[in-house]
């Protein structure tokens, strides 16, 4: 072993003696190592540089330091100018109270460790491998494993930064390390500055039982962090209420860019990254194969936590699984914006009717733009929402696809817990929503929220009720410049239906819809495009076309309640056998429909008004209607079974057609 440049003196060591102490450096030193090994025999330290001094280190195993109670620093104290370079620093060991770094302290100096490996250290407080202390520490091809913290507070098991730093981690690997509390890989303080670059963080545990705490992969206390073309995988939260598995962020700014975040798990949330307000942005990013307990377990992939702001941008999210939010959770009082991403195969397994969102769960504002939502799941006993549920906040879906999506109980594409919901220019395709009871295979409306579809394609959804929409008793839902096609009802019931729509009572308004091709195929399913049961229906310049239903109303149910139709066209529709009345439109009970302008035309019924059917209860008024080619045994193409009953000025008396 070679020293050069040699200024450097002996201390008192902690045990007494000449020469038993660590070497304070006030000077520039350099040691050629050779691969010799220094061993501190758990007697001190080994360098201790003051500030000004300047440490060269190449080439040297470095191990078993072991300096008094309650000193930081177990191998390497710095205020200087450190740098070490293909070394080991092993197995030393710092406690007592404060003790931080159990390999390293970098107090305020300058650190750089190349290709090097930091192995096996411990530390009371903080910074079981490296403490940073201000200043600046950059570490470049270094292996950062299995180092770990006390319990007091026990942060940063791999390495911790306290106060104003900086701190650069590039093409590392960050294994094995655990904390007692928060970031069992890397930990980031309220002022500080770290950035992870084309590095490995796996399999880091961090044990803090509070909500707040966690973060098995790295930890942001407040501060800005921004890991760039890396992967954090197989990170776990292990305590009580432990969130973020791979990443927690605490009131600071967290960028994750071009990352992998993969199989981390957590108790409570954020099985892959726990967003504790603050802001948090996902950038072509993998979150994939995360998940959460039960305590509540929310975002399996991604949790926000308060008024925090999540973004995720061009970003995969995949195969996460949780109780409410398979793939993406978010607060209340928080904002999320997801665009051009891809959000598949996530689970949600929460069994109340307020809970699933296989894909995204949101209880705030949520924001998705030109994404694809597909193959997910809600699959507790009630569970809904299988791309996407919205509860009680305000969601906007705008281009994009939610696609073969499934949910228990409502809402296979979305659920719509009362709150806002408006979806524009997306399409809604392939998603089933169960049998429990299986409402709204597209979309499902629970309470009294607001639901606005617009310029979307809503085709080849299932549901008991309401295949591609479904409307609650006390909700407003707006459909325009729609086409609503190939969607199927399976209720076998009288009053279920709705190939393309069911309303339960609210009010419905369609405009300039195309409505094609929409089946209700229960025994005495009916309304094979629309279902209005009790509500208030506005339809105007639609066209329904080729629908089809068992019982009645092969195009529109109106089962009582009311519905006015303006510039509606109603061609190609039919009934089946059971009984098989009204090929364009029924009326079921005390309704009442009035339908000005338009063509009813081709339709057929098996039994009775091959066009048009009023009850022996209905009030129908029709003007302007173009009629042909309807067929039917009894009134092709209208037919009253004893209500109020007018066709373009002519009465047509009860039990009687034309």
């Amino acid at each position: 072993m070679l020293m050069r440049s040699i200024a450097f003196d002996t201390k008192r060591g902690s045990k007494g003696g000449v020469g038993k102490g660590d070497l304070d450096l006030r000077g520039n030193v350099v040691v050629l190592g050779r691969g010799k090994t220094i061993n501190a025999r758990s007697v001190d330290r080994v360098f201790d540089v003051r500030k000004g001094g300047t440490l060269k280190l190449v080439r040297v195993k470095l191990r078993n330091g072991a300096p008094a109670p309650s000193e930081s620093g177990g191998l390497i104290r710095s205020r200087g100018d450190v740098t070490v370079r293909k070394s080991h620093l092993l197995s030393a060991r710092v406690w007592g109270e404060g003790a931080s770094g159990g390999a390293i302290l970098n107090e305020g100096g300058t650190l750089r460790v190349v290709d090097t490996r930091v192995r096996g250290n411990s530390a009371e407080r903080a910074g079981g491998g490296i403490e940073a202390v201000g200043g600046t520490t950059v570490l470049n091809r270094v292996r950062l494993t299995g180092n770990t913290t006390g319990a007091v507070p026990g942060n940063g098991g791999g390495l911790h930064l306290t106060g104003t730093g900086d701190v650069r981690v590039r093409e590392s690997v960050v294994a094995g390390n655990t904390a007692a509390a928060e970031g069992g890989g890397l930990w980031n303080s309220d002022t500080g500055t770290m950035l992870v670059e084309r590095s490995d963080v796996r399999r880091n545990t961090a044990a803090g039982a509070a909500a707040d705490q966690g973060g098995g992969g790295l930890y942001n206390d407040g501060g800005s962090l921004t890991v760039r073309g890396s992967r954090v995988y197989d990170n776990t939260a292990t305590g009580a209420a432990g969130s973020g598995g791979g990443v927690l962020n605490n009131l600071g700014t967290v960028v994750l860019a071009t990352t992998e975040v993969r199989a981390n798990t957590a108790p409570r949330a954020g099985g892959g990254v726990e967003a504790n307000a603050g802001t948090t942005t996902l950038l072509g990013s993998i979150l994939q194969s995360n998940s959460t307990g039960v305590a509540p377990g929310n975002g399996g992939g991604l949790h926000l936590t308060g008024a925090g702001v999540v973004t995720v941008d061009t970003t995969q999210v995949l195969d996460n699984t949780a109780v409410e939010g398979g793939g993406l959770w978010s607060s209340a009082t928080g904002s999320m914006r997801v665009t051009g991403s891809t959000i598949s195969r996530n689970i949600a397994s929460g069994a109340a009717a307020d809970q699933g969102g296989g894909g995204i769960y949101s209880d705030g504002t949520t924001d998705i733009a030109a994404s694809t939502i597909t193959a997910n799941k809600a699959t507790g006993a009630a569970g809904s929402g299988g791309g996407v549920l919205n509860n009680l906040g305000t969601l906007s879906v705008d281009g994009g696809t939610i696609s073969g999506n499934s949910a228990q109980r409502a809402g296979g594409g979305i659920e719509a817990n009362i709150g806002s919901t408006v979806v524009s220019r997306t399409v809604l395709s392939g998603n089933d929503a169960g049998t429990a009871p299986g409402n709204g295979g597209g979309l499902h409306l629970t309470g009294a929220g607001t639901v606005t579809v617009t310029q979307a394609k809503v085709h080849d959804n299932t549901a008991v009720e309401g295949g591609g929409l479904w409307h609650s008793a006390t909700g407003t839902m707006t459909v325009k410049d729609t086409h609503l096609w190939s969607n199927v009802a399976t209720g076998a019931a009288a009053d279920q239906g709705g190939g393309a729509i069911y309303s339960d009572g609210g009010s419905l308004s369609v405009m300039g819809a195309t409505i094609e091709k929409n089946k209700a195929t229960g025994a005495a399913g009916s309304g094979g495009g629309v279902l209005s049961l009790n509500g208030a229906l506005t339809m105007g310049w639609t066209d329904l076309t080729g629908n089809s239903a068992p019982r009645a109303g092969g195009a529109v149910e109106v089962n009582g309640g009311s519905a006015e139709l303006t510039n509606v066209n109603a061609r190609d529709n039919a009934t089946g056998a059971a009984p098989g009345n009204g090929g364009a439109l029924h009326i079921t009970g005390a309704g009442t429909v009035t339908w000005a302008n338009g063509a009813v035309t081709g339709n057929s019924a098996s039994n009775e008004g091959g066009g048009l059917w009023n009850s022996a209860t209905g009030t129908f008024t029709a003007t302007g209607i173009d009629f042909g080619a309807n067929t039917s045994p009894e009134g092709p193409d209208a037919y009253n079974d004893g209500g109020a009953m007018r066709v373009n000025g002519l009465v047509v008396l009860p039990g009687t057609g034309f």
